[in-house]
């Protein structure tokens, strides 16, 4: 494992296990930067964005790259979703995280080390994680079940068992059986041996970084939020936004109002946030 292996990008983290090898690089942005999920079922929107590729080099193959496939979008979800209820809320932590999985080879679960690298890299880039994350792959063969399978027995195997999660417990399983179904008991025994590995893993995490840094990276924008009274948010904006725009000039921050009764205030310094927060608080206090 290694942190900080990129040198000008917000963050980043390498994880190596075997032949599999996975290089995860963090993004963070302004929590208008979410993205919209636009689905036949409802609107949502996202603020921690997992993408996962697979280069044809990572199994030394020669391919061209087109689209994203299948695979690296069912791959994507998986990480994603195992950090669903680790990335604290937007009204804590008021930015949107982008992650993204660059699989440099492979000969074993990927997805899984992708969850490993992306834990790193999240509390390398002082995201305040609740719990880092790992995860393992699992096989089953002739009966006996195998712990972080490699390709082949991948592929000549009877199962491919993904489970990942913190110490706590589990946050995301896959499940793969070639055979006529698993038992109850081998689905127990798989859990266990998980578990085991799982703390493994994450004991050897924490000898690289122990907890989330206590502060973003200095090129990753700052952020300040003001309570503001509802009633006095249009005092704010201005008659048709000129007050917020005459703000936004003076001083290049990004004035955000939020329907909760917050101000988002974003700028690169310091210095020009508490400028801003003071301009604002000042409007409020004359009017």
């Amino acid at each position: 494992m290694q942190i900080d292996y990129l040198p000008n990008v917000h963050s980043s983290a390498v994880f190596s296990r075997g032949e599999t090898k996975v290089l995860s690089v963090i993004t963070v942005g302004k929590i208008s930067e979410k993205q919209l999920v636009d689905s036949i079922f409802n609107r949502s929107y996202k603020h921690f964005i997992h993408h996962y590729n697979f280069p044809g080099f990572a199994v030394n193959e020669i391919a061209s790259y087109r689209a994203v496939s299948r695979r690296e979008i069912g791959h994507g979800e998986l990480v994603e979703k195992t950090f669903d209820y680790l990335i604290p809320a937007s009204s804590s932590f008021p930015y949107t995280v982008r992650a993204v999985s660059e699989v440099l080879s492979s000969d074993g679960s990927s997805s899984q080390a992708s969850i490993c690298a992306t834990s790193l890299s999240l509390m390398t880039a002082g995201v305040p994680l609740i719990r880092p994350a790992a995860g393992i792959a699992l096989g089953l063969f002739e009966g006996q079940i195998y712990n972080d399978i490699n390709g082949l027995e991948d592929k000549l195997g009877e199962m491919d068992f993904k489970i990942a999660g913190t110490k706590k417990g589990i946050c995301s399983i896959q499940l793969d059986v070639k055979n006529q179904g698993i038992s109850h008991e081998l689905i127990k025994e798989c859990l266990e041996k998980a578990r085991q590995a799982r703390i493994c893993l994450l004991t050897e995490m924490k000898k690289h970084i122990y907890h989330p840094r206590p502060h973003l990276p200095t090129q990753v924008i700052k952020c300040r939020q003001l309570p503001v009274p509802k009633e006095k948010i249009g005092l704010i904006i201005g008659p048709r936004g000129r007050t917020i725009n005459q703000l936004t000039e003076e001083t290049g921050s990004t004035i955000e109002v939020q329907p909760d009764g917050y101000i988002l205030i974003y700028h690169q310094e310091e210095d020009q946030l508490e400028k801003t927060c003071q301009a604002i608080k000042k409007i409020i206090k004359n009017i």
